[in-house]
């Protein structure tokens, strides 16, 4: 599963970065592709596959007569697929704007606070709760691991340097400009190609 879910990651910065294909353009290839593979190879073999779903191992049309009676199912997953879409697309943006890397590190950093949101929800709201998560010997190799995924980003990122390792500073990620400061008085004299520090008529034009 991380070989095909590390394959994608890679495919997908190179359509972003070496085809300059739009990141909600991808987003659409991969819901095209993944709707058209569903109907007509997984659904039909799941359906022909002996199982306990009414004889198969999973019965589409069952699936569909449930949804068409169940509206609060049907709610449920329509926001399911809202929240896939948004996490897709917000994904491929940091895919677009950094890399590949840095996305992976940050899907790392989510398991991380999903476990300290559930050991908050055990301690602090309800301790039955069946979503919140106690304290265990185990837990203690869970906060070294995502300690060593925290140090890894810190130096991945030159935050945090290593004495005798190398820095390429114009490789690293460098934050992108906010819709705002594009159009300031500073950015517009950067973006001018003479060295003169004034601004024109044409420069308060664009505001």
């Amino acid at each position: 599963g991380q070989v095909f879910a590390a394959s994608q990651i890679i495919t997908e910065e190179k359509m972003l970065k070496s085809l300059k294909i739009p990141p909600m353009q991808v987003v659409g290839y991969e819901g095209v592709w993944g709707t058209i593979l569903m109907i007509c190879i997984v659904f039909p073999m799941n359906y022909f596959l002996p199982g306990e779903d009414n004889g198969s191992n999973e019965n589409a049309y069952d699936t569909y007569l449930m949804l068409c009676n169940n509206h609060r199912l049907l709610c449920l997953i329509c926001l399911y697929i809202f929240s896939c879409s948004t996490y897709n697309i917000a994904g491929m943006m940091v895919t677009g704007s950094l890399s590949a890397v840095h996305r992976t590190m940050l899907e790392a950093s989510r398991t991380m606070v999903i476990w300290a949101l559930n050991l908050f929800v055990h301690y602090f709201v309800d301790p039955t709760a069946g979503f919140g998560e106690a304290w265990t010997p185990y837990s203690y190799i869970q906060l070294a691991g995502f300690v060593v995924v925290i140090f890894g980003q810190t130096v991945y990122g030159g935050l945090l340097r290593v004495p005798g390792l190398t820095y390429d500073d114009a490789k690293l990620p460098v934050p992108a400009q906010s819709p705002g400061s594009l159009y300031s008085p500073v950015a517009l004299l950067h973006d001018r190609d003479d060295d003169t520090d004034v601004l024109t008529a044409e420069d308060l034009e664009k505001f």
